[in-house]
């Protein structure tokens, strides 16, 4: 069976990477697939590299819309979305060649919901790689862990996953969100226990840069304390109950810390903002 790929590309001001993105695309060796670029109000010059695409090949897909953030881009492009499996791709980060043909495999021979592959950093090109910032193991699939070892163990880059449509069903990313979005989203998704499938082969990669979100701290500031709490409003009460246990080590391990770094001004805000929680 061919399934049809929808490939979500939310954009904002990278249209200096988006050829290259866009090109990773274009060179999977599985041909069914539709890629839909969202352009989330880019003041740059995003437009027209993504019409240059449309033009180019008719699987390409180009919607334009107010700035809303990278949560909103993404469930514009999955209100449009025909695809069979999902995949998130965002405008600066690239795909190996044969991610899809192997992620297909993998369903039609595991039945699986959701396939995950490795992943690799890189800094201005692929010759400049640099080792993932974490372990990915098959074990810690689960909605327990990556509710309780998400950031402690590890963390799972959106476009290292494709994803069954049925298995995304109704969940969205939360617009409230403009950092920790994809945990929240990696939570709703893996309540309905869905059957994984590892691909251990750095296949997804992740571009290290200045303008990257998580170089942003005050936005990441900004936004731990809220995605803390839409989490555990979201939980029923004996997951409450363990996510709490997980806040309050964390606390404790920050309170440690931060005898270590309590010159540390952005540290410092970080503790306090988090203390606030309890």
């Amino acid at each position: 069976m061919s399934y049809l790929i929808s490939v979500i590309v939310p954009c904002y001001n990278q249209a200096n990477f988006l050829d290259e993105t866009l090109n990773s695309i274009l060179n999977q060796s599985y041909t069914n697939w539709e890629c839909i670029i969202v352009n989330d109000g880019s003041p740059d010059d995003t437009e027209n590299v993504a019409k240059k695409w449309t033009n180019k090949d008719h699987r390409f897909q180009y919607i334009s819309k107010e700035n809303g953030g990278l949560s909103s881009a993404r469930n514009s492009g999955l209100e449009v979305a025909k695809g069979d499996f999902i995949q998130f791709l965002d405008s600066d980060d690239l795909l190996s060649s044969d991610k899809f043909q192997k992620s297909i495999d993998a369903i039609e021979k595991d039945g699986a919901d959701v396939v995950i592959t490795n992943f690799i950093r890189f800094k201005k090109n692929l010759n400049q790689l640099k080792k993932a910032f974490c372990k990915l193991e098959e074990q810690t699939f689960t909605y327990e862990s990556i509710l309780l070892q998400w950031d402690r163990r590890f963390s799972i880059p959106i476009h290292c996953g494709l994803f069954k449509r049925e298995t995304i069903g109704s969940v969205r990313f939360n617009e409230k969100l403009k950092a920790k979005e994809d945990w929240f989203f990696w939570i709703q998704t893996f309540k309905s226990n869905p059957k994984v499938s590892f691909l251990n082969e750095n296949m997804a990669q992740y571009r290290m840069h200045n303008k990257g979100m998580t170089k942003n701290n005050a936005l990441m500031e900004e936004n731990l304390k809220k995605a803390y709490l839409l989490i555990y409003n979201s939980l029923d009460d004996d997951h409450k109950e363990k996510f709490v246990e997980r806040l309050m080590h964390e606390l404790e391990h920050s309170k440690q810390e931060f005898k270590k770094f309590k010159d540390n001004v952005f540290y410092r805000k970080i503790f306090y903002k988090f203390k606030k929680l309890f």
